[in-house]
């Protein structure tokens, strides 16, 4: 006799698309802000010293990487969006840490993945200084969701595997 297949519940489909769509709005509404707040090159500070909103376009990847590769770049990111979806649909129910890490993976891909298909580059603002100086590449809203959703991704393996090793004894 077969197992019963584990389904996911309807609230954990709701949350992942919630998160990634409210990651998606939240993403493109901060980049509008600034395009329509700052020039092209221009910085405003929010925290004198250390954080400034600064308008850059990145024609790149993370950390300007890739530079002038748009085309390329944007196959990646929709190829990781579709990636993180096939993923949450085809596993088996996750653990809310789990569902929270793809939603995030999910709305900053398409977050800049939106911004390179539109404008061939990513709109980037957020600008972490020390004592003046840039000490950090300035980034956005999708990278910070992207980086958040491997930090979660990275703290629900390390919690289960724990879990796990405790279960073994």
């Amino acid at each position: 006799m077969k197992a019963p297949i584990e389904r996911k519940t309807p609230y954990e489909t709701f949350t992942f698309y919630l998160l990634a769509l409210s990651t998606l709005l939240l993403d493109q509404f901060a980049k509008f802000g600034i395009v329509a707040a700052l020039a092209l090159g221009h910085s405003r500070p929010l925290i004198d010293g250390f954080l400034h909103l600064t308008y850059v376009r990145n024609f790149g990847a993370a950390f300007s990487l890739f530079w002038g590769h748009a085309a390329p770049l944007s196959l990646v990111a929709a190829g990781i969006a579709l990636a993180v979806v096939v993923y949450q649909h085809r596993c088996k129910p996750q653990a809310p840490l789990m569902v929270c890490s793809l939603g995030l993976l999910l709305g900053g891909a398409l977050g800049n993945f939106v911004d390179r298909l539109v404008f061939g580059y990513v709109r980037d603002m957020i600008d972490l200084r020390w004592q003046g100086a840039n000490v950090w590449p300035i980034f956005n809203v999708a990278d910070m969701a992207v980086m958040a959703g491997v930090a979660l991704m990275l703290l629900h393996t390390h919690l289960a595997s724990r879990e796990a090793l405790r279960s073994a004894d």
